[in-house]
């Protein structure tokens, strides 16, 4: 029997949020027929023996090297069957009755490829989720708006299309994927899903937005490491999508106005906490003019790609001497 949904989770080091993750959806599975699919991504946190124990139905594959979120997820798909593909982060967890209201958006909206739930981190706060496309004319609203108008669309009580939705939590149809292709695996971290919904849109697919769906987003603090090379693989993956998907002239507005909102949040902030010192934490308004400089001229010095690469080519070396 083909299932209604894959589930496939990348576990990076992320064992503390993944068990609570796998419960939820073993809780949340009843009355689907879902598989779910563990793709541990060279973890070195003892994860993958607890997973096997704690949760025998689940699905593993113990990647011995590590690759990019397109890549592992790709590597999920052409190994499943369901006719939805739930991407799900290590550190989300899925909220009561959140992935049958997904399934049964995408049951009764035929165009539709992609189902984004509410996200919310753990306090209860919206997390926003769901944007318009980066292009060349929503960078300059952004700029002139500081993104407060018009650009996030993961807002608002009612299901409605948006242009593209995280991959921390977000059901594709099986069909729709055959259709467009998997990610493309130049982006190794930020910005696939959005050119996923791009390649979508152009297809004639739709990205819907449902609220009632809610995950609850922790957002691990993995996130916090290496913070130089996130922001050079982010602006790596952006400038990507900017010439992948717009006129040479195009990217370029893209980026000035970019970098020009990012420049302005920093003048902003480092303004305020002259005011309000504890308003924001003393490395934004640097963090915000790195942002600036990376949209501007490209982002300069090694990315997560490189990290993963040095890791693997580290591991390797140490299996070979042990062999």
């Amino acid at each position: 029997m083909i299932p209604d949904v894959t589930v496939s989770v990348v576990n990076h080091n992320g064992r503390e949020t993944l068990l609570p993750l796998l419960a939820s959806v073993e809780r949340e599975s009843a009355g689907l027929e879902v598989e779910t699919v563990v793709l541990d991504n060279a973890s070195e946190d003892g994860a993958v023996p607890v997973l096997r124990e704690r949760f025998p139905a689940v699905r593993v594959v113990e990647q011995r090297f590590r690759a990019g979120f397109g890549a592992n997820h790709n590597r999920v798909l052409a190994a499943t069957t369901g006719r939805y593909l739930l991407l799900l982060s290590h550190d989300a967890e899925l909220g009561p009755g959140s992935l049958r209201r997904l399934v049964a958006l995408l049951d009764t909206t035929p165009r539709a490829a992609a189902a984004a739930p509410r996200l919310r981190y753990p306090d209860g706060r919206a997390q926003s989720s769901a944007w318009r496309f980066p292009s060349p004319t929503a960078s300059v609203l952004g700029l002139l708006t500081l993104d407060r108008v018009g650009t996030v669309q993961s807002r608002g009580d009612r299901p409605h299309p948006v242009d593209w939705a995280m991959g921390a939590a977000l059901l594709l149809r099986r069909a729709a994927l055959d259709e467009v292709g998997p990610f493309d695996e130049y982006f190794f971290m930020y910005s696939e899903e959005t050119d996923l919904c791009r390649r979508l849109a152009h297809a004639g697919w739709e990205t819907w937005f449902l609220p009632e769906a809610v995950v609850v987003h922790h957002e691990s603090t993995l996130r916090t490491n290496a913070p130089a090379e996130r922001i050079a693989e982010e602006w790596r993956s952006r400038h990507y999508y900017w010439r992948k998907h717009h006129s040479r002239a195009g990217a370029r507005v893209a980026a000035v106005s970019t970098g020009a909102r990012y420049a302005a949040r920093a003048g902003i902030a480092a303004a305020v906490r002259r005011l309000r010192p504890g308003r924001y934490d003393s490395d934004f308004p640097a963090r915000m003019r790195r942002h600036a400089l990376a949209a501007w001229r490209g982002p300069r010095g090694e990315g997560l790609r490189e990290l993963a690469d040095a890791w693997n080519t580290n591991h390797a070396r140490a299996e070979s001497e042990v062999s």
